[in-house]
């Protein structure tokens, strides 16, 4: 079966948005689904608007002008795939897949059409995987692995500009009889009234984990030993107040839960194992000391 389709009809109902430009780059081409994309009408767009307009910048814009004709890339006059943004007529962030090709006549360049593929559902869903693959789900903080790689990052960091790091480790006290005298659903919802508590705790630049059953870590970017005992006190302060088993509460159970903290402080030579280990034996020492208390590093101790 033939059918009796225009080239200006095709364009205009393809699904992704298509906008051609002329040779200095001005919209010539805005089809039903760039307006949707980029809430422009087409008339106050054709002929009026150049492309540099929807793109982050002049640089991107020019970056994309020289991809399309790097043979080595994609071949002299195309570009295939490439992930960038534009922004929409409020100025607002669009990721997209560009596919575009060159216009020649004689030789000479003479504009350029290209496909918009909208990858705003595709980001979110990444972006959404990637949270569930750093997150504990119980506590709602960042799981272990995460803790890693970011605590291995901020190392990093103080070797290369300085600035401090500090490193809070903490483990509940009488957990384990509240899972054995209450049940397991009890002890969960400790768990996450603990993400709740150091959520609040904790400034923007810091960052929580749940290190492992009832262990946790802050880590806190440019911040002193001292500054770090003082926030390590209140988030225990913050605990006791908000945990009806905490040994400040009024409860008249059986189990008491609290938190024994312990606080280390990193040096720009130290490997990673360490810098972890230091604020683990810090921790061990609140425990023995009855525990529901801060306890900082020392080195002439350990």
């Amino acid at each position: 079966m033939h059918l009796n389709i225009n080239q200006a009809e095709l364009i205009s109902i393809c699904p992704d948005p298509v906008i051609a430009v002329s040779r200095r780059g001005i919209v010539s081409v805005f089809n039903r689904s760039a307006e949707s994309l980029l809430g422009y009408d087409a008339e106050a767009v054709i002929g009026k608007m150049n492309i540099r307009q929807i793109y982050p910048s002049h640089l991107e814009a020019r970056k994309i002008m020289r991809l399309m004709m790097d043979e080595q890339m994609y071949g002299v006059g195309r570009i295939e795939g490439y992930e960038t943004y534009v922004l929409n007529s409020r100025r607002e962030r669009v990721p997209i897949r560009l596919s575009a090709a060159a216009l020649m006549a004689n030789g000479q360049y003479r504009g350029s059409v290209g496909f918009f593929h909208d990858m705003t559902r595709q980001k979110a869903l990444e972006t959404s995987l990637l949270k569930q693959s750093i997150t504990d789900d119980l506590s709602g903080l960042f799981n272990q692995r995460h803790f890693y790689v970011q605590v291995a990052s901020e190392m990093m960091r103080v070797k290369r500009y300085g600035g401090g790091l500090s490193l809070i480790c903490i483990d509940l006290d009488g957990f384990k009889q509240v899972n054995d005298t209450l049940g397991h659903l009890e002890g969960d919802q400790i768990i996450r009234q603990i993400g709740r508590v150091l959520r609040d705790g904790l400034r923007d630049s810091d960052q929580a984990f749940r290190y492992g059953g009832d262990e946790f870590m802050l880590m806190l970017p440019n911040t002193s030993m001292e500054d770090a005992c003082n926030l390590a006190s209140r988030v225990r302060s913050l605990f006791n107040l908000e945990c009806s088993y905490s040994p400040d509460a009024l409860s008249h159970a059986d189990v008491k839960v609290s938190m024994s903290l312990g606080v280390a402080a990193c040096t720009e030579a130290e490997p990673v194992d360490y810098f972890i280990q230091k604020a683990d034996m810090a921790m061990y020492s609140a425990k023995q000391a009855g525990g529901n208390c801060v306890k900082r590093f020392a080195e002439d101790k350990h």
